[in-house]
């Protein structure tokens, strides 16, 4: 089957070479001179602007786009590394889609060591991580706060970040209203 469909494109695109230099003038392939083309009317195109709603699709990824700005501003600002938040796609255990996970290198770490330490039965030293991170969490906050304070191009990236979400949801209210059990979220 592959072999026979090779072999068409292949006779086609043969045959029709061959059409074009036995049927094509000899004329036809000599250039005009710059002094034989005449210029065109000079005429202005009107200008068609053509508006448009975007998909909800569209939304969620501007909206992505501007928390990743806010990240890379948090990132390259902070204090320590471990508070540094990196998103991926990720496909959640048990299934095959992936959904977009942002995650500190703290948690990070602390739940892979909590994770290491379970899968090796090491149960005496095993503690759960909740603790740490919420510890963890609440250091991240006051540093996110004064950054926004200090540093105003992270006060920008934020307020980009909340106007493009604020957009995604005020779109996906309006196009869901009164539907009961079909709407794209």
């Amino acid at each position: 089957m592959s072999f026979q469909r090779n072999f068409k494109v292949g006779g086609v695109s043969k045959t029709a070479a061959v059409l074009l230099f036995a049927l094509a003038p000899l004329g036809m392939c000599v250039s005009a001179s710059a002094q034989q083309v005449e210029p065109g009317p000079a005429e202005t195109i009107e200008e068609i602007v053509v508006y448009g709603s975007k998909s909800l699709v569209h939304l969620r990824l501007e909206m992505y786009k501007a928390e990743d700005i806010v990240f890379e501003v948090f990132n390259s600002l902070n204090s320590d590394d471990e508070l540094d938040i990196h998103c991926y796609q990720e496909a959640p255990t048990g299934s095959h889609i992936k959904k977009r996970v942002c995650q500190t290198n703290y948690v990070r770490d602390l739940t892979a060591e909590a994770t290491r330490l379970w899968v090796q039965g090491i149960t005496a030293s095993y503690s759960h991580p909740v603790a740490k991170i919420r510890q963890k969490d609440k250091i991240l906050i006051e540093e996110m706060e004064a950054l926004v304070v200090e540093h105003p191009e992270m006060l920008k990236a934020l307020n980009e970040y909340s106007g493009a979400k604020q957009v995604l949801e005020s779109e996906r209210q309006r196009r869901c209203e009164g539907r009961v059990f079909i709407c794209r979220k």
